[in-house]
């Protein structure tokens, strides 16, 4: 799977999530987080903030086509660096990383990507580990939220994505506003939730939303090792997912100078 991690020149990635859940605890200590910063150094460096988890949710106007959106969820304090584009999230028994645009340097492969963002996650289990101690892994998540934009007011989502709802005979043919979720199980039981829609995008401008998320979940509790294993598979399942539904033509956008 390792061939369908294409480096773009301009990714559409918006932001990238990777979620571990624990095996309960009785309580949550709100000295957490300050003791989780102190093990991380001085890369959080920036003020430490609440964090909402992001949701999809269906955005309705009088007069206007619904559109999806993605907004906040339940809280967590978040630890961010000095540009606030990379974050660490910790709750009640999770812990999320986040990688937000932009999120490589096209001309340097050393640069962000997953090369960066998997050993922020492996330093960030760490450091939970080391501060809380956990039974366990019971539940990750690797997602990845796209925004795809094109410089055209008027164009046909087939172009892009190969995902997008199909023209039904006896129906207008001109699109006004779509959305959609889908929730696939891989043979392992693994899930892949593929939601899509329109975005409110400035005039002249037409904008999808491209949101996967590849979801492990177990009732036996893993340890740190075979937890970033199975996140490393996760990011490879997302990416032939990722490649599945776009088309040649948005590969084409996503390389523009």
């Amino acid at each position: 799977m390792q061939n369908h991690r294409r480096r773009y020149k301009n990714p559409p990635i918006e932001e990238a999530v990777c979620e571990f859940r624990f095996g309960p605890r009785q309580d949550w200590d709100p000295t957490i987080p300050g003791k989780l910063q102190n093990v991380l150094g001085n890369q959080y460096a920036g003020k430490a903030r609440e964090q909402r988890v992001v949701e999809i949710g269906l955005e309705t106007h009088k007069d206007k086509p619904a559109n999806l959106r993605y907004g906040e969820g339940m809280a967590k304090i978040q630890l961010v660096t000095e540009n606030g584009k990379r974050m660490v999230g910790v709750g009640q028994d999770v812990l999320t990383v986040h990688m937000l645009r932009p999120y490589h340097d096209p001309l340097r492969s050393d640069q962000g990507g997953w090369e960066e963002f998997q050993p922020r996650i492996s330093e960030a289990l760490d450091a939970y580990w080391e501060v809380v101690k956990p039974g366990g892994v019971c539940r990750i998540g690797i997602r990845y939220i796209n925004k795809i934009v094109i410089p055209q007011e008027t164009v046909e989502v087939e172009d892009y994505l190969k995902c997008a709802l199909p023209r039904v005979p006896g129906l207008p043919d001109r699109l006004n506003g779509f959305i959609s979720r889908i929730d696939s199980v891989y043979e392992d039981d693994v899930r892949l939730v593929l939601s899509q829609g329109l975005l409110q995008t400035p005039p002249g401008q037409e904008g999808f939303l491209l949101d996967l998320d590849v979801i492990w979940e177990t009732t036996e509790l893993v340890k740190r090792d075979e937890a970033l294993a199975k996140a490393g598979d996760l990011r490879d399942r997302e990416r032939t997912a990722f490649e599945t539904v776009i088309t040649d033509k948005a590969r084409e956008l996503f390389d523009a100078d």
